[in-house]
């Protein structure tokens, strides 16, 4: 056989290897994007999002998470509603609450944040939450967590609608930036901000767990629609979600959980060391998909005595079953 006639049947042989090959290695599946909702900027609260995406648990499950910021709690639950977002990552629980109660097609996946991580940040001028009668507080709404939780401090404080004046800010940076400013007397802020307030001499007046500590802080929600199309997908997102909570928890990973959220919000390193301490030390972030029914319950009632819902919803409405288990 001459040189010619080798080189062409190895090259004969190799197009037929590289045809089986072809044909015994299947496709490489491309991964689902979710579209999903965050508030405001990175922050905090949404760290086992971040760290998911960092540590490749949400790429392992095949899945991709196009974060799209929103500078309201209402509008994160208004765009899922609409079809605009499949999945809101974090956002307060008596936003599901609300939207379940006029009929939107959205539910609730999962508890985030088990109790408040706020704290309330005041003038260096104001010792206490008695101090407050006659004075602005900033809030993130007039029918939010933030609303329930004041309501809360204040009545345990003897003070009473009427007593205060009221102003809203969507998010914890903006907040912060009303109280900076002089605009409003005091507000809550969640770590790392409250500790940029207090590094700037505002005062820490009090725990909103101390006055809520029965009630759910935050959690996650997801469309109807793109749940039923997609029941596999979100489970998986969830079981994610949870090795994330695992190994924020772990304390060997602090030093990487801490660059982690420096790296999202371009932060200073020291609050968000801070940050990592006070979250873990709260317990903070629940740690799978069972949802306390009680604690709910506990929310609707006080949504219920401020008048913000009226009809006889209950937690079995809100939760999505198949995805997150009540308990209790």
């Amino acid at each position: 056989m001459t040189s010619k006639h080798l080189g062409q049947c190895l090259s004969v042989l190799l197009g037929a290897l590289i045809g089986i090959l072809a044909l015994g290695t299947p496709p490489l599946k491309a991964a689902e994007t979710i579209e999903t909702g965050m508030i405001g900027a990175p922050n905090s609260v949404g760290w086992p999002w971040y760290i998911g995406i960092h540590k490749g648990f949400f790429s392992d499950a095949g899945i991709k998470l196009d974060l799209i910021y929103v500078p309201t709690a209402p509008g994160l639950v208004q765009q899922l509603s609409a079809g605009s977002l499949d999945v809101v990552a974090d956002v307060g629980v008596v936003e599901p609450i609300h939207a379940v109660e006029k009929g939107a097609p959205v539910g609730l996946i999962r508890i985030m944040g088990r109790v408040a991580p706020y704290e309330m940040l005041a003038k260096s001028s104001i010792t206490s939450i008695k101090d407050l009668k006659g004075k602005t507080i900033c809030i993130g709404g007039l029918a939010d967590i933030n609303r329930v939780y004041l309501e809360r401090m204040m009545q345990a404080n003897g003070l009473h609608d009427g007593q205060f004046d009221i102003t809203v800010v969507g998010n914890t940076a903006g907040r912060f930036a009303a109280l900076k400013s002089g605009a409003v007397d005091a507000t809550m802020l969640a770590p790392p901000v409250n500790f940029f307030a207090e590094d700037a001499g505002f005062r820490n007046i009090g725990m909103i767990m101390d006055y809520a500590g029965d009630m759910p802080f935050s959690g996650t929600d997801v469309s109807l629609a793109y749940a039923n199309k997609h029941h596999d997908t979100v489970a998986k997102m969830l079981a994610a979600i949870d090795k994330s909570v695992a190994w924020f928890n772990d304390p060997a990973n602090r030093e990487e959980a801490v660059n982690i959220l420096v790296q999202e919000m371009k932060s200073p390193r020291e609050p968000v060391e801070r940050s990592y301490d006070y979250l873990r030390k709260l317990d903070y972030f629940a740690h799978n998909t069972d949802i306390s029914k009680a604690r709910i319950q506990n929310l609707i009632n006080a949504m219920k005595a401020l008048g913000d819902i009226k009809s006889g919803i209950t937690p079995d409405r809100v939760v999505v079953p198949g995805l997150a288990r009540l308990v209790d």
